[in-house]
């Protein structure tokens, strides 16, 4: 998309040009990440004007394109002159056909829901983020304006498409920052370097770590199938928990293993934003198989039902800030329900806690980090880059009183965290407090919590001895976001690329499996299951899974920069 602004003008091509060349992003990606991340926007009133030209400055150049004209090629596919002018130099005709079928696609999305959703705390900084980029009136912020296009698209008969927004846009021109979307491309591509970088070193990391592991017996371990359900039937119960002295209700299920010879460990599963308990739901029946008691709450103000109801008109924000307290709370009151509704069936000196994305925030604060509103306060005044969006969430926590916060509950004795949002909000003096059994999956094209922000690098800062980092490539923030995007509109979910994660899924089953074998329930025969090698010899593409055991804030450093 920032190719399609260049005009006939060759300094300012030239000038466009050397910018492009700082970033490797490719203009469909960033033409896409602009329609998606313009999709949801509040409601304003009907505008007098509407967007005649799309205009960008490049020093004293004005370079524009007729709205019209797009609307025409849209429709019809016919190009005019001046469309032509820019078409010609930079897109071929397969790049036409994408181009076109972007301004066509129209998302299934209702006024009510992205209004309701940009009314929030955190869409309200989206919004602010996005007017930075797309000026209105005197080239100011265009968060209203852009409020005010996309609600009434979403209103129009003919949907919420990028022409339509264009159509509604109460300016009669729509201009865009180049400064702005420059700097933030740079920001995009410098991340995406740094993360290439530590993907690598990582791979180069974990073989030599492989190379001095134990000689492990790969038939034999095949042999077991770890990834297979395990001997042991179980039931489900689903129960309301009432926690009187925070007025709050918890709906539990619990995978109780049939005809265990002795007190079960237990693991607690705690879900991410926008989510509910039935994404654990297959982990929590292949533990369960195994013998281990599986307890997977809902968390009432930062589940899907609290999106639900926030795009419904009955919520006013995304989550309940409270909800940085109520999760770590709520694993503590559901250990002591299970202490007496299972007394005879569970060991209570045998708990995981396994958590994704803002459930990895939950699991890791019971397992003893803190909350360090100095590193938090630093990281959010700098306002929300673009880069990395588990900062709009992590951020909000900026709210709670400034209180030593401790959940830390000496019950738990393993944390596995999935897709962690931690950087800010725990920081390295927070993470360096888990004494713990710690392992960290990340995904190499993770978007919501990027890995050399949230995961790799809040690695370094744990210091217990035990400690892993899973990294799987080709995958993403691999539960919720899909889900979460359904909700707001189904339609956009397609955007969202098929990632590869069921031929992970066994993988990660064995290793979890080992972590509670290992960890909980002092087997040391299932550790040769959580090494490099094992990793390495099991998985078809022997690059598809990393495991390392240690990285230091040195190794770290290299990675940013390309370093061996």
């Amino acid at each position: 998309m920032v190719s399609s602004w260049l005009g006939t003008q060759r300094s300012a091509k030239s000038v466009a040009k050397d910018k492009i060349s700082e970033f490797n992003m490719s203009w469909r990606n960033l033409f896409g990440s602009l329609l998606l991340s313009l999709i949801p926007i509040s409601c304003v009133t009907l505008p007098v004007h509407a967007a005649e030209r799309i205009k960008v400055s490049f020093g004293p150049l004005d370079l524009g394109i007729s709205v019209r004209e797009l609307a025409t090629f849209a429709k019809e596919g016919k190009v005019g002159d001046e469309l032509e002018s820019y078409l010609s130099r930079i897109a071929t005709n397969e790049d036409r056909k994408y181009i076109r079928d972007y301004l066509n696609f129209r998302a299934d999305v209702k006024p009510l829901q992205v209004a309701q959703f940009f009314y929030s705390s955190v869409g309200v900084q989206i919004l602010d983020y996005m007017g930075e980029h797309i000026l209105a009136g005197n080239k100011q912020n265009g968060s209203i304006a852009i409020r005010a296009a996309l609600i009434l698209a979403a209103s129009d008969p003919e949907g919420l498409t990028a022409v339509n927004f264009l159509k509604f846009f109460p300016t009669d021109e729509i201009r865009l920052n180049s400064d702005e979307i420059f700097t933030t491309a740079s920001k995009i591509e410098k991340l995406v370097k740094q993360t290439n970088g530590a993907i690598a070193a990582i791979g180069k990391l974990s073989a030599l770590q492989a190379q001095s592991e134990p000689a492990i017996d790969l038939v034999k371990l095949q042999a077991q199938n770890l990834g297979q359900s395990g001997k042991f039937s179980y039931k489900v119960e689903t129960v309301t928990l009432k926690d009187s002295r925070r007025n709050r209700s918890l709906v539990v299920d619990f995978y109780l293993p049939q005809g265990l010879s002795a007190p079960a460990p237990v693991v607690v599963l705690s879900h991410g934003l926008a989510s509910n308990r039935q994404h654990f739901a297959d982990l929590a029946k292949h533990f369960a198989s195994y013998g281990f008691v599986a307890a997977v709450p809902q968390h009432p103000g930062s589940d899907s039902v609290q999106v639900e109801n926030l795009l419904r008109g009955y919520k006013k924000e995304v989550f309940d800030v409270n909800e940085f307290v109520d999760r770590p709370l709520d694993i503590r009151f559901i250990l002591d329900e299970m202490g007496r509704r299972y007394p005879d069936r569970i060991n209570l000196q045998q708990v995981a806690v396994m958590g994704h994305s803002f459930g990895g925030y939950t699991a890791l604060m019971v397992a003893g980090a803190t909350i360090d509103f100095e590193q938090l306060t630093k990281e959010c005044t700098k306002g929300f880059n673009g880069t990395n969006a588990s900062l709009l969430v992590q951020c909000e926590a900026l709210k709670l009183p400034r209180e030593a916060y401790n959940f830390k509950d000496d019950r738990v004795k393993l944390a596995i965290v999935v897709n962690p949002i931690d950087s800010s909000i725990l920081g390295a003096s927070g993470l360096s407090k888990i004494e713990i059994p710690v392992a960290i999956f990340a995904s190499s094209d993770d978007a919501v919590a990027p890995i050399v922000l949230e995961q790799v690098e809040p690695f370094t800062w744990l210091k217990n001895s035990d400690r892993y980092l899973l990294l799987a490539k080709g995958v993403g923030h691999v539960f919720d976001v899909k889900s979460f995007l359904r909700t707001l509109a189904p339609s956009i979910a397609l955007f969202i690329p098929s990632q590869d994660v069921d031929a992970l899924d066994e993988y990660d089953r064995i290793f979890y499996l080992a972590m509670l074998e290992t960890h909980l329930a002092h087997r040391p025969e299932y550790r040769p299951f959580l090494q490099a090698s094992y990793a390495i010899a099991t998985t078809k593409d022997p690059n598809k899974v990393n495991v390392l055991n240690s990285l230091t804030e040195a190794q770290f450093q290299k990675m940013l920069v390309g370093e061996p």
